[in-house]
């Protein structure tokens, strides 16, 4: 048994729990459900001691201090409402912060974004969150908004996507990066290190203070900050700038986008220091847009791109907070587990074959006009390497657009699973121009496609750690 099909499982047994999931109830909360340990340890002194004062005793400050967001009044609307999860349910009991207010007192940002407090009533879909890479921490692009964050918390934004806090408290509201001190972009990104290490939490996805509209692909309310399907790609697409595609209305290609990647052959000269997609452009890939494209026609997408909720149609059957596919539910009625196993594996096989062709042609080609195998490639890689690279006006345009395309698929991270006929058209369109180079086709390496995987897994890696050394105009 695979461990996603153990999931449902894991999720009968936690049901049988309280409502407070893992931890079970601990004191009388006044009538309210039960709270956690784990909950408990994010109170602050004072409010240990506190009592509970019922949600009606919030409403004089939270209710319509701010008109354009009567928090208060939104919540009345919601199914949180509904079931009796009043304020303190999430933020502690309030009465030392209603004879005294304070950030002190109550339980607000950055605790109140912990998993720990939805986990209270919603223990089994944290069980399975903890299973995700959602619950994880890439550490450096936070911990460089600390050292340097003129370079990497203002400009290139890579915290707005690692940081959970980051995306709900600036970027979700509209706060102007530009205008924020250093000292506040330090402050959440301590507290994403520290208080919640989380690439995003519950509430980066979930609005817990209000009904949104934005419908699950089932057509459910729960709160969601952004759209399950969009079609358009306006603010992702080529050229974009990191205010747009960071604030992108789609509640996973608002990061699981290519950055405004730029196939333009001015901007394949200018840039290349790096690939100017990150690793993280399946969105780019779904929908079939940003790879060089050459003058024939397109396949631009597949059904998968049309499909009710995108990328949670595949991702999160049943609402499933692992968020990684398993062929049991993910894809069904469309394909049966067996059938998408093996499109699955043909799929990948076919198209790792290919970009190891690819590769192994621009390596050819390298070897024979620039004297070294490696030097096809983008030049903080190869600078990797522990070698200097060629003058990039050397490198002609072809090789160029090639290795685009070569890394527009690889950072995917599918290879072709998303959509098979995009990603087989831009291997062809790299081959045409490396055609016009009369680039050499080496014999097919004597590998099996986990081999390949191998292969071009390491070398996607080393384009990752190559990344992190250089600012984002590079």
């Amino acid at each position: 048994m695979t461990l996603f099909a153990s999931i449902p499982i894991i999720a009968a047994a936690l049901a049988l729990q309280s409502c407070g999931g893992v931890g079970g109830p601990q004191t009388d909360t006044g009538g309210l459900p039960s709270v956690t340990q784990q909950f408990l340890a994010l109170l602050g002194v004072d409010q240990k001691s506190a009592t509970y004062i019922g949600a009606d005793a919030c409403a004089g400050c939270h209710g319509g201090k701010n008109p354009d967001d009567p928090i208060y009044a939104h919540w009345k609307d919601t199914v949180h409402a509904e079931k009796g999860v009043t304020c303190e349910r999430c933020h502690g009991p309030g009465s030392a912060h209603q004879a005294a207010p304070s950030k002190e007192n109550i339980l607000t940002f950055p605790k109140s974004h912990s998993p720990v407090v939805c986990a209270q009533c919603h223990g089994p879909t944290h069980d399975q969150y903890n299973f995700s890479q959602h619950s994880k921490l890439i550490v450096d692009p936070v911990e460089e908004a600390i050292l340097n964050p003129n370079q990497y918390g203002r400009n290139s934004r890579c915290i707005s996507c690692h940081s959970g806090l980051f995306a709900t408290e600036i970027v979700a509201k509209g706060v102007d990066v530009a205008a924020m001190t250093d000292d506040e972009i330090k402050h959440i990104a301590e507290a994403t290190l520290t208080t919640v290490p989380h690439s995003a939490s519950c509430v980066t996805c979930h609005n817990p203070h209000k009904k949104t509209g934005n419908l699950t692909d089932s057509g459910k309310e729960v709160m969601l900050r952004n759209k399950t399907f969009n079609s358009d790609t306006t603010d992702v697409g080529p050229g974009t700038t990191a205010q747009q595609f960071t604030n992108f209305d789609h509640g996973c290609a608002k990061c699981h986008n290519g950055r405004g990647t730029n196939p333009a052959d001015a901007r394949l000269q200018a840039s290349t220091a790096r690939p100017s997609m990150h690793d993280s452009n399946q969105y780019n890939m779904l929908m079939g847009f940003g790879g060089v494209e050459g003058t024939g026609p397109v396949q631009r997408n597949t059904a998968h791109a049309n499909a009710p909720g995108q990328c949670s149609k595949c991702h999160m059957p049943d609402s499933r907070h692992t968020f990684t596919v398993s062929f049991d539910k993910g894809c069904a009625p469309c394909h049966s587990a067996a059938d998408a196993a093996a499109r699955t594996g043909q799929v990948k096989s076919e198209v790792l074959g290919l970009l190891t062709s690819l590769r192994g042609r621009m390596e050819a080609w390298a070897a024979a006009n620039l004297g070294d195998a490696d030097f096809w490639d983008y030049t903080s890689v190869i600078q990797g390497e522990g070698k200097t690279p060629p003058n990039q006006a050397n490198v002609p345009i072809e090789i160029k657009r090639a290795r685009h395309n070569y890394y527009f698929i690889i950072r995917s991270g599918d290879y072709g699973v998303h959509n098979a006929p995009y990603a087989k058209h831009l291997v062809t369109v790299a081959n045409t121009n490396l055609d016009a180079l009369n680039a050499p086709r080496p014999a097919a390496p004597n590998m099996s496609a986990e081999q390949q995987l191998r292969v071009i897994e390491e070398h996607r890696k080393r384009a990752n750690q190559a990344e992190m050394n250089l600012p984002e105009d590079n």
